[in-house]
């Protein structure tokens, strides 16, 4: 079952957006050290836990970017599902997806993969490297024509994007698949209430379409909460997979203090 990767591909959208988001008159904040930590779950059965790192800067090249982390455990006590995934984000401080690596299975065979975004030469170039068998690799090269996010990238600028009133359409990029994605960002939203917190807090308003269907049966509408401030992590998310209606909320954080409630 791959329902909680399919969960990551929606709230960690792995996405191309164009054009990229200038910061230049955003307050959103970077914060080396954050990590933020959510609870899955589907009716009252926890499902596992999403954890997203922000561990540090590096140059790539001559461009800056920001190494990102998401982990991916599904509830050790469910017997249908078995899942202990990480996938690497670089990218850049408006949003452009450099290099993203995660552990992908072809026909029975788990490879590393490394896909390089080459802005320059308008190229995707992949490296697939058999875990097994380090000999044994697929090396490709595919038409690079939008600025490209992942799906750390994605809840980044979502993040900055939630103080707006707007609408964008993505293409939403997972395991070199694509499809168009709508989200609406509606501004502040009154206060959300999590149970990591005593009181609720203020928090920006996001809702969509996934107009395509991924494996789990992703697909349709959904919701987004993001606090205020200026690093906005996500507080909690709903959506849809085959089984059903699905949650997730923050529920451990380090790297970030909570707006106090007015």
């Amino acid at each position: 079952m791959k329902i909680i990767t399919h969960i990551i591909f929606f709230i960690i959208l792995l996405t191309i957006v164009s054009p990229a988001l200038s910061l230049e008159n955003n307050s959103f904040k970077w914060q080396i050290g954050e990590e933020l930590t959510y609870k899955v779950k589907w009716s009252f059965i926890r499902l596992g836990t999403i954890k997203v790192q922000v561990c540090d800067t590096l140059t790539m090249g001559n461009t800056f970017v920001y190494h990102v982390k998401l982990f991916v455990d599904s509830n050790p006590l469910l017997f249908f599902v078995n899942m202990h995934n990480v996938y690497e984000s670089y990218i850049t401080k408006d949003f452009r997806l450099q290099l993203f690596v995660s552990e992908e299975k072809i026909d029975g065979i788990t490879y590393l993969a490394e896909y390089r975004f080459n802005y320059t030469d308008s190229l995707i170039h992949t490296i697939m490297t058999d875990m097994e068998d380090p000999n044994v690799t697929i090396i490709k090269d595919d038409p690079l024509n939008e600025t490209l996010l992942d799906g750390a990238s994605m809840i980044f600028y979502a993040r900055a994007n939630s103080i707006y009133t707007r609408t964008d359409t993505l293409i939403s990029f997972f395991a070199s698949k694509l499809g168009k994605v709508a989200i609406n960002f509606k501004g502040k939203n009154g206060k959300t209430k999590i149970s990591a917190l005593k009181k609720p807090m203020e928090s920006y308003y996001v809702d969509g379409i996934v107009r395509m269907k991924g494996i789990a049966g992703l697909t349709g509408p959904y919701k987004g909460w993001f606090a205020t401030g200026d690093q906005r992590p996500p507080l909690k998310a709903e959506m849809k997979v085959f089984i059903g209606s699905v949650k997730i909320q923050l529920e451990k954080w380090t790297g970030w203090e909570p707006v106090k409630a007015r």
